[in-house]
């Protein structure tokens, strides 16, 4: 049985998660957006006949039993305190690094009030989706678009969001390496081509890795091979380490007191 969700705000993220939640066509969900992005709103209701763009914020609220809250964060307080939630609402909160009791001081009390990261392969019903605290009505809702990892800690769901700031590094990583492929002969589409082939095929021998015990195939290499002499060079110039300081910065953000 489907229930109506709003979103307020209609950038990246809501357009994947309501791609994710319509394009199959075998949820029944009725989706209100908000206006505040008129051309990608507009665009999502007229791809899907079950999502609906409100008049206002407001009406996205009345209409609906869960509310996603998906503005920028720096325009989240004057968004959303001036809206009226009721206390039936279910409330998620896409923005990262906004702690919740800040959004409770915003909204007032209602049923349910999570954090969540959700992330744009979403839309294709894939990846990773985290939830802080872990509520099992949540997961359901969004379980079809993709893996739910629930957490009961404040600094967990703090530390999986941070992680999540290295896909634009990564993106870039592929790129460089398939500019190489060009630069050795190779077309962008085979470089492309093999290079995403082949870090996906990576990533899925790393995911189905018992206990996630990854040190194990960081180290499964021939000696004297060609994996090793990449992985020296690398370790030589200390290739690995600035993937993990950005990580601080990043996580340092999310832990800001209000």
């Amino acid at each position: 049985m489907g229930t109506n969700i709003g979103f307020i705000g209609t950038g990246v993220i809501t357009s994947a998660l309501v791609t994710g939640f319509c394009s199959k066509g075998d949820l029944d969900h009725r989706i209100y957006l908000s206006p505040r992005n008129e051309e990608r709103a507009k665009a999502l209701a007229e791809r899907f006949k079950n999502v609906f763009v409100a008049k206002s914020n407001q009406e996205v609220l009345d209409k609906s039993e869960w509310v996603v809250l998906a503005v920028l964060p720096q325009l989240g307080e004057d968004i959303i305190r001036p809206l009226s939630f009721r206390q039936e609402h279910r409330v998620i909160n896409l923005m990262s690094d906004r702690k919740l009791s800040e959004i409770a001081g915003w909204i007032g009390k209602t049923r349910t009030l999570v954090q969540m990261v959700p992330l744009p392969f979403a839309a294709k019903r894939i990846g990773p989706i985290a939830i802080y605290p872990h509520d099992r009505e949540v997961a359901n809702l969004f379980k079809p678009l993709g893996e739910i990892i629930g957490v009961d800690e404040v600094k967990q769901i703090e530390a999986l969001a941070a992680i999540t700031a290295l896909m634009s590094s990564y993106y870039t990583l592929l790129w460089e390496v398939v500019k190489w492929g060009e630069n050795e002969g190779l077309s962008r589409k085979e470089a492309a081509d093999y290079t995403t082939a082949f870090f996906e095929a990576l990533s899925s021998q790393a995911r189905h890795e018992e206990e996630g015990n990854l040190e194990r195939l960081a180290r499964e290499m021939t000696p004297g091979g060609l994996n090793e002499m990449a992985l020296l060079s690398i370790r030589e110039q200390d290739g690995f380490a600035p993937w993990v300081r950005a990580l601080d910065p990043v996580l340092k953000r999310l832990r800001r007191t209000v």
